[in-house]
């Protein structure tokens, strides 16, 4: 009874992962044959060929308005809801998916990020959550030792006013830190990616987090105080949650995947303190 239980959670486990290693399919409108109204050419499909515009076959009403004004923003297609559909469906997949040519079927990622960003600044700040900046990490002890130096003051200074908008702008905080990530994530799977495709997933996967924390913040109203490095997502949350994204990207079994997602955090964390004390041995040099 076990063995015939544990073949059928197999193969149904397996169907799952052929599903969803399958790319997005383009679907055409119709096999009905259309003529473009601008340069006349005989096309399949919804866009013409040869100039690009899309078939319409109804008169110009309120919604290709509302359409015409979101497509400033690429907002007007469903490249942006596949693309976080996606990100939690076939995290993994969808990324090679456009690594491998398949970008008109996805939202930008740069854009995503963005837009991930914004959403996570109006969640927090319309639910209240307000660190406190006196919390921030700031160089009190040098002010003090460099009392009598001018320049070690106004440098740190601005270092510190930086901090401290950092940390009372958390969505902010972990766009900047997310950059750390991606140099981190780039050194742990040295020779699986260039750099620039590690760029490109890393930019996704982060606004997967952004996402999530998003949601974390509208249903408690305040971050996870153990949070995963640098994205504001619970640690019971987003270590699985990053396992899942790099066994897919980088078609890893499980636990390759997270022992290299503890390790992209540790060196994470480093990069941070190295860049943070780097103030502190310029000016011992200079």
């Amino acid at each position: 009874m076990s063995v015939s239980l544990s073949h059928r959670i197999c193969a149904w486990w397996r169907r799952l992962n052929e599903r969803q290693q399958r790319p997005t399919v383009h679907t055409e409108m119709s096999d009905g044959a259309h003529t473009c109204v601008n340069c006349g050419t005989a096309f399949v499909g919804r866009f013409c060929p040869q100039c690009g515009l899309r078939v319409r076959r109804r008169r110009t009403t309120t919604k290709d308005i509302v359409q015409e004004f979101l497509e400033i923003w690429d907002l007007g297609s469903r490249t942006v809801f596949r693309t976080i559909y996606e990100l939690f469906w076939r995290p993994g997949y969808m990324i090679r998916d456009y690594l491998n040519g398949h970008q008109p079927f996805y939202y930008s990622p740069f854009k995503m990020v963005v837009f991930a960003t914004l959403i996570f600044a109006l969640i927090a700040s319309l639910r209240g959550i307000e660190p406190n900046a006196g919390d921030a990490f700031v160089y009190g002890d040098v002010f003090q030792r460099y009392s009598d130096t001018p320049w070690v003051i106004s440098f740190f200074a601005r270092i510190d006013r930086l901090l401290v908008w950092l940390y009372t702008h958390p969505a902010y905080q972990t766009f900047v830190a997310g950059i750390f990530y991606i140099v981190a994530s780039w050194i742990v799977f040295l020779r699986r990616m260039t750099f620039f495709e590690v760029f490109f997933s890393q930019l996704y996967i982060s606004c997967q987090m952004q996402i999530v924390g998003a949601l974390w913040v509208l249903v408690t109203g305040s971050e996870a105080y153990y949070n995963v490095p640098p994205f504001a997502v619970p640690i019971p949350i987003g270590v699985p949650l990053l396992c899942y994204d790099y066994a897919q990207l980088y078609r890893l079994p499980l636990w390759p995947a997270l022992w290299r997602t503890v390790l992209t955090f540790v060196l994470t964390l480093l990069l941070m303190l190295t860049v943070g004390a780097l103030p502190i041995l310029l000016v011992k040099i200079f």
